[in-house]
């Protein structure tokens, strides 16, 4: 398999695991020519909202630049106009996966656990205006996504709650 694809494929195993850890369900969009990789969604009311369910566009990292706290991820602007910018029914997050560089490390297992690596970190971009894709525009921003965003089955479910408490990350092209 391809690194690039195996890479992608933990990252995004890493937050189906998460989700299910959490009792949440999913659905892994078919396509993904909407900026979404999964919807995950709370089975029934979660306060007073009923079922509420956010969007989560997968990316991964076995490279991550981090500084001053935020990791600085590269994204194609195509990607990012999918998650910027008000007006979505549903809230829709960028999750960034740090994933080992070795394969082999993506899940340990033994007879008592199973480990999966390393960490995943969410951020909202719909405070953020669309870019730009103009022809001689930058091809990338740089999404920064602050390490406190850690992605936890807790943050998740804060998550589906309307909770975005610490999302204070910024972009820059």
């Amino acid at each position: 398999m391809n690194k690039n694809v195996h890479q992608g494929l933990h990252g995004e195993g890493f937050i189906y695991a998460l989700a299910c850890a959490g009792g949440f369900t999913t659905s892994r969009m078919n396509l993904d020519i909407d900026g979404v990789d999964w919807q995950i969604a709370h089975p029934g009311p979660r306060g007073t909202t009923r079922s509420p369910r956010i969007e989560v566009q997968v990316k991964s990292s076995s490279a991550p630049r981090i500084k001053d706290g935020e990791i600085h991820h590269s994204l194609r602007v195509d990607h990012f106009n999918h998650l910027a910018g008000p007006g979505f029914q549903i809230p829709r997050f960028l999750s960034v996966v740090i994933v080992p560089t070795a394969a082999e490390e993506y899940a340990i297992c033994t007879d008592r656990q199973m480990q999966l690596s390393t960490a995943a970190y969410w951020i909202s971009l719909e405070d953020r205006e669309t870019l730009p894709t103009e022809p001689g525009d930058p091809a990338s921003v740089s999404v920064r996504i602050p390490t406190r965003n850690l992605l936890t089955v807790e943050t998740l479910g804060s998550l589906l709650a309307g909770d975005r408490a610490g999302d204070r990350g910024g972009a820059t092209r």
